[in-house]
């Protein structure tokens, strides 16, 4: 293994670069030529898995946010036969829980090291940036219209005082309190499907949400497959009773729960929507996303959740 290691020092508040000394002696102690690379803000993970050269390996050192960047600049970088590994030192291990890859400290390099891999897929995403020009991405996990944005500003805010879950559970339920909905037109496999007053809509690629959310989804990392779960038509009073769903998974089994599967989706709406994907807020509607089958070699990639 030849790796470059991308490592984000503002991953867990800071407090996870005291594991990056163990991590890189154990590569050390195998004999693994590697280089390692602080990043220095947002959108520098993504540059430097695009450029990465002179390596066979790029690893992700921080969070579920340095993963998707990581593997959005691996994907645009063109080079099919990069791996992506990673060392978790967030605080919401979706993409690693999904993907049975370890967030113990030491399990997670000794995975690594054994440099088994598969391939998975990704999403690509087609979307509108604060100005209106056209961006494309790529994500690992889902991307959120209507309560999603919001939330994930909050709770990127609230985590840092609160704590993950709480941090998380606090945002849900402050844009509970606002339940803005939107009226998004949708074409879904080629067919064509209106959704009125949604709250919010999910494109899902992973069943884990954030933080404890949840999605019971028929669903793995190489089925070439992603989920809609739309819910709409819910007052704030209906919104707090189907709460608990999305930490048990069972809300995506709703009767009224808009549900389906497919491999590409357009979403469109005539009102300014805002869209969150992997955890962040990103840009506007309108949005084209289709599922790219077995697109990443992900080292560490299992059917054994974490």
């Amino acid at each position: 293994m030849k790796a470059l290691l991308i490592m984000n020092p503002g991953s867990r508040s800071g407090r996870a670069t005291g594991l990056w000394r163990g991590w890189e002696d154990g590569l050390k102690n195998a004999g693994v030529r590697f280089t390692s690379v602080q990043t220095k803000g947002l959108g520098h993970a993504f540059e430097l898995a695009r450029s990465a050269a002179d390596c066979d390996t790029v690893v992700a050192v921080g969070g579920d946010g340095t993963v998707n960047e990581v593997l959005d600049g691996m994907i645009q970088s063109g080079n099919p036969d990069l791996r992506m590994g990673v060392l978790y030192s967030g605080t919401s291990p979706d993409f690693c829980r999904f993907h049975g890859i370890p967030t113990d400290p030491k399990s997670a390099l000794r995975v690594l090291l054994a440099e088994k891999s598969r391939r998975v897929d990704a999403a690509r995403i087609t979307y509108r940036d604060n100005v209106g020009a056209e961006r494309v991405a790529h994500f690992g996990c889902s991307c959120n219209i209507g309560m999603g944005a919001s939330v994930a500003r909050r709770s990127n805010r609230w985590r840092r005082f609160l704590g993950d879950k709480l941090g998380t559970a606090a945002a849900v339920l402050r844009t509970l309190m606002a339940n803005r909905l939107v009226n998004l037109d949708l074409e879904i496999d080629g067919e064509t499907r209106h959704l009125s007053k949604t709250n919010n809509l999910s494109m899902a690629k992973n069943p884990y949400l954030a933080s404890g959310l949840k999605l019971n989804l028929e669903l793995r990392p190489d089925d070439g497959q992603m989920w809609l779960v739309g819910i709409h038509g819910k007052s704030r009073i209906g919104m707090c009773r189907i709460l608990p769903g999305f930490y048990s998974g069972s809300v995506a089994g709703a009767p009224d729960v808009f549900l389906k599967s497919c491999r590409r989706v357009t979403v469109r709406s005539q009102a300014p929507q805002e869209i969150e994907f992997d955890g962040d807020p990103r840009g506007f509607l309108p949005v084209h996303i289709e599922v790219l089958p077995k697109t990443l070699n992900l080292i560490g990639g299992s059917d054994e959740r974490v």
